[in-house]
């Protein structure tokens, strides 16, 4: 069985220094499928891995930056949960599925909760988010929403991650917009 990566190895195996991270590259490097599923919108995406073959399908139908989280969280259950198991190991001995919907955010379930970090990771990588942050002589609104969009995410992705590296005070709203 292939071990567990972080988000920082694959950063590194993939040879990823800059922002934002090309999550192409990533899926690629790894011989990782990606097909659209369109759905309805509480459907985010899914990953399935098959006689050794990965695919993650995302919902076209999201917000562009919803799209890269998604892949990116999938990724986090392909490097933490998936990565090399065995057909035996898989759910209905054939396939094992995982979707990522309104559920997967609630953050009520471990390994929801663990694709979520490797997501926040994967794109806003500790090292290169603080020297960003080091320019800046406050986080304001503006300046947070600035770092989301050289980022590629959600400005509550931003602030969740910031306020989660210690960068900005934890009694920081994230679902306010001011």
């Amino acid at each position: 069985m292939k071990k567990k990566l972080t988000a920082d190895q694959v950063l590194k195996e993939c040879g990823i220094r800059a922002r934002p991270v090309p999550l192409d590259k990533i899926i690629s490097h790894y011989g990782i499928q990606q097909v659209d599923l369109p759905a309805n919108s509480d459907i985010f995406g899914a990953i399935l891995q098959q006689d050794g073959h990965v695919v993650i399908a995302v919902n076209p139908n999201q917000h562009a930056n919803r799209q890269r989280f998604t892949i990116a969280h999938e990724l986090g259950h392909y490097f933490g949960q998936m990565r090399g198991r065995t057909a035996g190991e898989h759910v209905d001995g054939d396939f094992r599925l995982h979707w990522r919907n309104n559920v997967s955010s609630a953050g009520v379930n471990w390994e929801e909760i663990q694709a979520n970090r490797f997501a926040a990771s994967l794109l806003m990588p500790e090292k290169l988010l603080c020297a960003d942050v080091d320019r800046f002589s406050s986080l304001r609104p503006e300046v947070i929403q600035n770092l989301a969009s050289v980022y590629k995410v959600s400005r509550l992705a931003m602030q969740y991650r910031l306020i989660n590296l210690g960068l900005l005070p934890p009694d920081v709203d994230p679902s306010s917009s001011d």
